[in-house]
């Protein structure tokens, strides 16, 4: 009997409990909804947003949660997979602006991305994942600009390449204004009367967009003077295929045109760039040039625009190259190390090395198997470059 009082009087003190708190909130919200015990999607009654935002999907699972102070994110919000049951974004924000770290999240539940902000600007260290965990890539940042280089590794964390370069945004509008650094420019300027005959093969990969735009220009002021046709390979390392499935000599993403105006190469750019950014660091230098060679015939010398930081995956095919390749090199600054899958293309097949400042055609020349190269010593031993 005296529990059954007991019961009776909490009852009856909840229920004065809720119909207060209902009281309450009807006094000073002008909506709000009651979620597993929880008071969320409070609008007050000025008609802000206040507090925790919950949405669902239709499931009836979590879909977002999000804190908010007069109308404004503040604080954490979380965005959560359908399906896995696992967060996809993390996200702090201070007065609507980013403040804080951000984290996506793969839909295997592992984080595969962070970055950090400060009032709205990317600051510190942006770092990428692989699935299993290891580092992919990193780059810090200041005020919302890449500090110093963007470094990749492989699956296994070993440092592969860098860049400066991490931005997939691209402008291919030739720019003739402005030729001080263009590379393309200055070097096929230097060598216009050595190079004839040359199919002009690039790599196109998201690290080299840049210099997509320097080639566009190169060639609207090349048409202003010789009306000559050229002749082009882009490669994207293939059409986004997986890593995995890129096998030597048939990986794929090789796209050819024989140009008569800018924007013919321009269109043929688009298309590899549409079709795919690269993937791992390797890219199939040689099946490109190969590629080419089938398409035209009368070709006597090949000019590369190739990515210093990222090596050819098909460096055994190389003896099938008969004619010189001639080298410019992309995103060399002074006293950088050349990659020697480069070194070796020009020196196997008596082509030639160039940066924006030089040009280097020594290297079949020199007897006594050592070069000095952009403030580097290099050596061959056993016929090439280690």
């Amino acid at each position: 009997m005296g529990w059954a009082k007991v019961d009776k009087f909490f009852w009856i003190g909840f229920l004065i409990f809720a119909v207060k708190i209902h009281v309450f909130f009807s006094q000073n919200y002008q909506s709000f909804e009651v979620k597993d015990g929880d008071t969320i999607n409070i609008i007050d009654r000025n008609g802000l947003k206040q507090g925790i935002w919950r949405t669902f999907w239709s499931n009836g699972d979590l879909k977002s949660e999000t804190h908010y102070l007069d109308n404004k994110k503040s604080g954490l919000e979380i965005m959560f997979y359908d399906y896995p049951d696992c967060p996809e974004q993390e996200v702090y924000y201070k007065n609507d602006t980013l403040d804080g770290t951000l984290i996506r999240y793969s839909k295997r539940c592992k984080k595969n991305f962070e970055e950090n902000y400060v009032l709205g600007k990317k600051e510190g260290w942006e770092i990428e994942y692989y699935d299993n965990g290891i580092k992919k890539a990193e780059g810090y940042y200041k005020s919302g600009a890449l500090d110093g280089f963007y470094k990749v590794y492989d699956k296994k964390g070993k440092f592969t390449y860098q860049t400066r370069i991490v931005s997939t945004e691209y402008n291919l509008t030739p720019n003739p204004s402005d030729t001080a650094q263009n590379i393309v420019y200055k070097v096929m300027s230097r060598n216009k009367n050595k190079w004839k005959k040359e199919l002009i093969v690039m790599d196109i990969t998201g690290s080299m967009y840049p210099y997509a735009q320097q080639v566009a220009t190169w060639l609207e002021l090349h048409f202003c003077t010789d009306s000559t046709q050229q002749y082009f390979v882009f490669f994207n390392d293939g059409d986004r295929k997986p890593d995995a499935a890129k096998k030597i000599g048939v990986t794929g993403g090789t796209y050819f045109t024989a140009a008569k105006r800018t924007s013919d190469i321009i269109k043929t750019m688009e298309l590899a760039i549409r079709n795919g950014e690269g993937g791992d660091a390797q890219e199939n230098v040689i099946e490109a040039i190969l590629y080419g060679l089938k398409k035209i015939k009368d070709i006597e010398q090949i000019v590369l625009i190739a990515d210093n930081w990222a090596p050819a995956r098909d460096i055994s095919l190389l003896s099938k190259i008969k004619i010189p390749v001639h080298i410019i090199l992309c995103g060399v600054t002074s006293g950088m190390k050349i990659n020697a899958d480069y070194l070796n293309i020009a020196y196997k097949t008596r082509g030639s090395l160039h940066t924006i400042e030089e040009d280097i055609y020594f290297l079949i020349q020199n007897k006594n198997n050592e070069f000095f190269i952009n403030g580097n010593l290099y050596k061959i031993k056993n016929g090439k470059f280690d």
